[in-house]
């Protein structure tokens, strides 16, 4: 059976004036996610295909949610390679440690061969992640279950906002540990069967779908109209 879960239909246009409402959708996703006096979370952004424009998301609900709760917001990257969140956004001010005090939700082996830093986002109060290591010292990197490193996490932030690369081996360590994962879908290259099937393997992996924002949203409501003739 398919996993069942929530359209978060919000239509991601190029037009400035798209681009007003689509960040008032997601200032009102902020607002479910972390209401006022609500305990901490941490949700995962997850792209039903490589080029469902997750990164575009991730960061604008980070920002609305910094907006909506005073922040600190954390958005916290997972492509440890290409960093594209710290790469593409104006920050500013020294680079702060992820270190919580706990073991952290990642391993560089040989130990200390990487860090992960903070650095705030210059615009709102989003501090974003970027892991640094020297070419050549780090062998190995993994991801591991770490529910103490986020529950640490939430007791300092209002919303934390993971980006997990399309297909990463995060997922499946990581999805668990969080409140929620979100899909992005783009109405125009993915179908609502692939939706389903990812949200169905999340779930099996033991973590709960919040829902799918869909890019392009009228493309995506025409597909639903066409498989409810079915």
């Amino acid at each position: 059976m398919p996993a069942l879960f929530d359209d978060m239909i919000m239509d991601h246009p190029a037009e400035s004036d798209g681009v007003s409402a689509f960040a008032e959708e997601l200032a009102a996703l902020a607002r479910r996610l972390a209401p006022p006096g609500a305990p901490g979370k941490a949700v995962m952004t997850l792209g039903i295909t490589a080029k469902a424009g997750t990164s575009s998301v991730a960061a604008g609900l980070a920002r609305a949610a910094a907006v909506e709760t005073g922040g600190p917001v954390w958005l916290i990257d997972l492509d440890f390679n290409a960093n594209p969140q710290a790469s593409r956004a104006r920050l500013n001010g020294a680079a702060y440690s992820t270190d919580l005090g706990v073991e952290p939700f990642w391993q560089a082996e040989p130990h200390g061969s990487g860090r992960l830093v903070l650095r705030k986002l210059e615009a709102a109060y989003v501090m974003v992640t970027r892991f640094q290591h020297k070419p050549g010292e780090m062998d190995r990197l993994v991801f591991r279950r770490a529910p103490a490193y986020w529950q640490q996490l939430r007791a300092m932030s209002p919303l934390a906002v993971v980006d997990v690369p399309h297909g990463s081996p995060a997922i499946s360590a990581i999805a668990p540990d969080l409140d929620g994962v979100i899909l992005v879908a783009n109405a125009r290259r993915d179908k609502r069967a692939d939706a389903e099937r990812l949200a169905a393997h999340i779930e099996k992996l033991g973590a709960r779908v919040l829902g799918v924002i869909v890019n392009r949203a009228g493309d995506w409501q025409g597909q639903r109209q066409r498989e409810g003739a079915q």
